[in-house]
């Protein structure tokens, strides 16, 4: 009996020079001083996905192509026949590396320009459909959105 006093006494006596894990402070909530405060930066315009040479000669196209010119050309067929193989009548059908244009967030000008001059595998339209023709297509296009 005298031994199990002596094992107990000596688990509580090393049982209380151990450390027990502390757990953390909370943490106090800061205080910024005017160092401390920094101004916010100016964004960037966003990332164009075609060159800026490319996007300036579609804001152009579209300043020159009058709204009538662009009523006049049937849009719907033009995409069928130039476009609709790739992206399908709807525009969300991806082969050949196309991108669903269902879901396209481009703006006009930029999808304009890679009708007109095309982008990796795409065909570039410029001398194959006029002026009128590209933006009343990249118009249409939107409609799928």
């Amino acid at each position: 009996m005298k031994e199990v006093i002596i094992i107990v006494a000596t688990l509580l006596l090393l049982a209380s020079c151990t450390e027990k894990p502390s757990t953390p402070a909370p943490k106090k909530n800061k205080v910024e001083t005017k160092e401390q405060v920094t101004k916010p930066t100016k964004k960037s315009a966003p990332k164009r996905t075609v060159s800026d040479e490319h996007y300036k000669e579609a804001v152009k196209l579209l300043k020159s192509v009058s709204d009538k010119d662009v009523a006049d050309v049937d849009a719907a067929k033009k995409f069928k026949i130039h476009c609709a193989a790739c992206h399908g009548i709807k525009g969300n059908m991806v082969i050949n590396g196309s991108k669903d244009l269902s879901i396209s967030k481009l703006p006009l000008e930029e999808s304009v320009a890679q009708v007109y001059f095309g982008k990796g595998l795409m065909t570039p339209f410029k001398g194959v459909m006029s002026d009128a023709e590209i933006v009343a297509v990249a118009k249409y296009i939107e409609g799928f959105r």
